[in-house]
């Protein structure tokens, strides 16, 4: 007879706690260049030093999410799945900023 597996864990382990912060200051990074952009589009692309700061702010918070959910790689016996999580998002946060930077800077 077929067993069903039922998702238990029998484990004391925790996520760590710089992956879930990397985790929301990823998502806060996100939200950041996301109005940085819209804002830039109904304005045409004259929206201003606004949006300068929203980007640089994107890319200030995306790259302390970075290092912080570097950093909680050294955590011992703990769920690494907000860590990956938190440093993906926060490395294609501040890659995609440091291009649109460049971009400005080459212009």
């Amino acid at each position: 007879m077929k067993t069903e597996k039922h998702g238990y864990k029998f484990t004391n382990k925790h996520n760590t706690r710089g992956g879930i912060i990397a985790t929301i200051l990823g998502v806060a990074a996100i939200i950041l260049l996301c109005t940085g952009i819209y804002i830039s589009y109904t304005d045409k692309g004259e929206a201003g030093i606004q949006v300068g700061m929203l980007g640089a702010l994107s890319f200030l918070v995306s790259g302390i999410g970075l290092i912080n959910g570097l950093l909680s790689f050294r955590e011992k016996e703990r769920f690494y799945v907000f860590s990956f999580v938190g440093c993906g998002i926060c490395g294609i946060i501040w890659l995609v900023t440091t291009m649109i930077i460049a971009y400005g800077v080459i212009i």
